[in-house]
């Protein structure tokens, strides 16, 4: 039997759909609304790039809340949608598009702009997205959509601190915050690049940072004098780079104890708030050591979803080389149990909303 052409989806699109929106500035717990009768984007059209998908997961971004409490309504962003990442299907491409994202049904992962999400609220907590192909990969069926969805950001994150630094094959490196979404990743990318790795995470995520291949660990719980530890166990076999998931200072401030002095610290955290985080950065960057400033290399950025890393990443989960760990998966209803979760800060992996279901994802994780 000669296989069936893909189904056109195009023509069972309704007007309208679901979609978690702003309503007003504050936690979510108060600004977020579910709506149903939110406008669904136009297909594409002959002349153009774009791809409209079908979402399946998306993946909650833990600055969210803080963006929901600080961020004014904006004029133009009057219809605030959030989050920045996904999994889903293709549902219809415009000509201009690859050849490979083209067909209906294709799994894919994708991921707003920065500017688009964050300013403009063109997020993706939606039942339908419309997105420039050049944010799109395609992706095997066979990938968990749950987990894929967190390839984009997270993925994104990691790799840039791992080349930053230039992690390679005989390095020891202290990645900080081991057990969270981009501190997972970054273990199985410097593993994958020959490093000893040492893992920073609480105690109760111990056996979940292991399993990621971390050669030693370290329960930050245990020692209320972290640096004073680390001088004492690795002064005498310094890292070569101190990966900050976090944004720990002392950690920083104390590193000439533990890190070479050719090594590199490269923090994309703000564990301790924007302000503070803000002024610390300025120090570590630009006050000179004769001023009291740390002879050591600081790094920081700011790491938007980029495809190249997601195409990167997405073929490393393909070959069953790395996964996204996935924490708890929620339904759409359930959006702002699922802000909760993140805002715990115990979550182990990825914090998910399920969307859609697509045919071939399992509900094993659920």
């Amino acid at each position: 039997m000669q296989d069936m052409p893909p189904m056109d989806q195009t023509s069972i699109i309704p007007s309208t759909m679901r979609a978690w929106v702003r309503m007003q500035r504050g936690p979510t717990c108060t600004s977020l609304k579910l709506v149903s009768d939110y406008p669904t984007p136009d297909i594409p059209t002959a002349s153009s790039s774009d791809i409209l998908i079908r979402v399946s997961h998306v993946p909650l971004q833990f600055s969210s809340e803080f963006t929901m409490k600080t961020l004014p309504m904006l004029p133009f962003a009057n219809q605030y949608v959030p989050e920045l990442e996904l999994s889903g299907e293709v549902v219809a491409a415009g000509d201009l598009s690859p050849v490979e994202l083209r067909t209906p049904g294709s799994q894919v992962v994708a991921f707003q702009n920065i500017p688009s999400a964050i300013l403009k609220g063109q997020g993706v907590l939606a039942e339908y997205v419309r997105l420039p192909s050049s944010q799109v990969a395609l992706i095997d069926s066979a990938v968990d959509m749950a987990s894929a969805s967190g390839i984009s950001a997270s993925g994104s994150v990691a790799l840039k601190m791992a080349r930053t630094a230039g992690v390679r094959e005989g390095h020891r490196v202290l990645v900080n915050g081991a057990s969270g979404s981009a501190g997972s990743v970054l273990v199985q990318l410097c593993k994958l690049r020959g490093a000893y790795v040492v893992g920073i995470a609480s105690g109760g995520n111990e056996s979940i940072v292991r399993d990621l291949g971390v050669d030693e660990f370290i329960d930050y719980r245990q020692h209320n004098q972290l640096p004073r530890y680390l001088a004492k166990n690795y002064g005498d076999k310094p890292f070569d780079a101190v990966l900050d998931c976090v944004g720990t200072q002392v950690l920083f401030v104390n590193s000439p104890a533990y890190l070479k002095s050719e090594g590199a610290f490269v923090n994309i955290g703000m564990f301790e708030g924007i302000l503070a985080s803000t002024r610390n950065i300025l120090l570590n960057c630009y006050l000179p050591t004769w001023l009291g400033g740390v002879p050591r290399r600081y790094i920081t950025f700011s790491t938007p979803p980029a495809c190249e890393a997601t195409i990167y990443i997405a073929r490393l989960v393909e070959e069953g080389k790395l996964r996204i760990p996935v924490d708890s998966i929620y339904r759409m209803e359930d959006a702002l149990q699922a802000y909760e979760r993140i805002s715990t800060k115990r979550a182990r992996g990825k914090v998910v909303v399920k969307v859609y279901e697509h045919s071939n994802v399992s509900n094993s994780q659920e």
